[in-house]
């Protein structure tokens, strides 16, 4: 059998390559090089830019501080939150009012927590995780620092501030209307003695928002805080003259310029009018009906209608404008007003024109005194009273003695605001 014998191939020699050759080749690595370089570089940048504009949109803002409370700095993302959980159920118009109201109860929060722990009191994590069961509330830290505020202060009310509160105290129990003249004041005693009760009297004819709505029971006073049971009404003359009056006996009318009322009397001229869109006015707002009839007559027998509107006018409006109430709209404004302006002939001055919406200064009190005790126990109404106006001095002190900044801008505050609202579109 014969050999196959393998058939070779022929070997061929590259050549080495020249000097050109290899000079263009290193221009293409380089090039090359440069290129994956300027990529990377470009890419890094790319990345960093998009990078640094999320951190500084949605980063950044989260962590600036809004306000310091002595060792304590709230930044932005909490404060978001709390502006999103307190402005609930408003409406969305209503966030930018709350933002300055949510600076106020972070740094009370605050205040609380720290002043609580000079004095030694304090509020566990297991209280406060049995809260959060207790309302099923989320395990945040909102909720937390808002449950511990609540807690701490009620612990400060029964162990720290009930000791300085009174058990007992001179008392007068009280009855009490607020009546818009001297006139209708002795009317309204007329009608008391002849055996009118005082309740009804009081719920129709009183013109103060606390003694019409309590229907004129005032209920019982302690002489050495009668100011704080008073709330409101605590600068008046009622925290003094109860305290010298007898049971039984009503008192005279008694004038107090201090007290505002839901009550006032018009007197309105038409000066000219355009078609039947716009009167151009002027008005004299009084503080009763005797009065307004009184100046009234001022006015017809020729007196300046100016020098009388800015002499007594209770209108801050148009009383340094000689009582010019400008030209008015029907459907703009205080429409009672508009409404007789509207219908009065040019240059005809109006009878007086009651007004429920408006507010004037001063009025007559009608008193009784119901009882009188020398030392009389006070209530747990009126010691829980005391002592929330004890802690909220004590807060004052706390605010007072403590270092507190407030950083949030109108900047910050518009975009705390927009991330609320984007909040609520999830």
């Amino acid at each position: 059998m014969a050999k196959k014998h393998k058939k070779h191939k022929k070997q061929e020699f590259k050549r080495p390559p020249t000097k050109r050759q290899l000079s263009s080749w290193e221009r293409q690595k380089r090039t090359q090089r440069i290129i994956t370089i300027a990529s990377v570089v470009f890419l890094a940048f790319v990345i960093g830019f998009i990078g640094y504009g999320y951190y500084n949109n949605q980063v950044k803002p989260f962590h600036q501080p809004v306000t310091r409370v002595n060792d304590t700095v709230v930044d932005t993302g909490y404060y978001v939150k709390m502006l999103d959980n307190y402005s609930r159920g408003y409406d969305a118009a209503m966030l930018p009012a709350w933002s300055d109201v949510v600076i106020e109860i972070i740094q009370r929060t605050e205040l609380t927590k720290q002043g609580a722990a000079d004095l030694g009191i304090y509020i566990n994590d297991e209280e406060i995780d049995k809260e959060l069961n207790n309302r099923n509330l989320p395990d945040d830290e909102m909720y937390r620092d808002a449950l511990k505020a609540e807690l701490l202060t009620a612990r400060l009310l029964e162990e720290h501030f009930d000791s300085s509160v009174p058990t007992a105290d001179e008392q007068v129990q009280v009855q009490a209307m607020f009546l818009e003249s001297k006139e209708v004041a002795e009317e309204m005693i007329a009608k008391l003695e002849a055996g009118s009760d005082f309740n009804s009297l009081a719920k129709e004819f009183s013109v103060e928002s606390m003694t019409k709505g309590n229907e004129g029971d005032i209920g019982w006073l302690p002489k050495g805080s009668a100011d704080i049971m008073l709330e409101r009404l605590g600068d008046s003359l009622l925290k003094d003259i109860v305290f010298d009056l007898d049971p039984g006996i009503l008192t005279e009318p008694i004038y107090d310029e201090s007290i505002k009322k839901g009550v006032g009397y018009w007197l309105i001229e038409t000066i000219e009018r355009e078609g039947s869109t716009s009167s151009h006015a002027r008005g004299i707002l009084l503080g009763s009906r005797r009065e307004a009839e009184e100046i009234r007559a001022k006015l017809e027998a020729g007196e300046d209608f100016a020098a009388l509107a800015g002499e007594y006018s209770q209108d801050a409006g148009s009383k340094d404008m000689d009582g010019d109430l400008g030209w008015l709209q029907k459907e703009v404004g205080n429409k009672l007003v508009n409404e007789i302006a509207f219908q009065l002939e040019i240059g005809v001055l109006s009878e007086p024109i009651r007004d429920k919406i408006v507010q004037t200064q001063g009025g007559y009190w009608v008193i009784k005194i119901i009882d009188k005790e020398a030392n009389r126990q006070l209530d747990n109404e009126a010691r829980d009273k005391l002592k929330s106006k004890v802690f909220e001095d004590w807060l004052i002190e706390q605010k007072e003695k403590s270092f507190i900044e407030n950083y949030l801008d109108e900047e910050q505050r518009s975009w705390a605001v927009a991330q609320v609202l984007e909040g609520r579109k999830e």
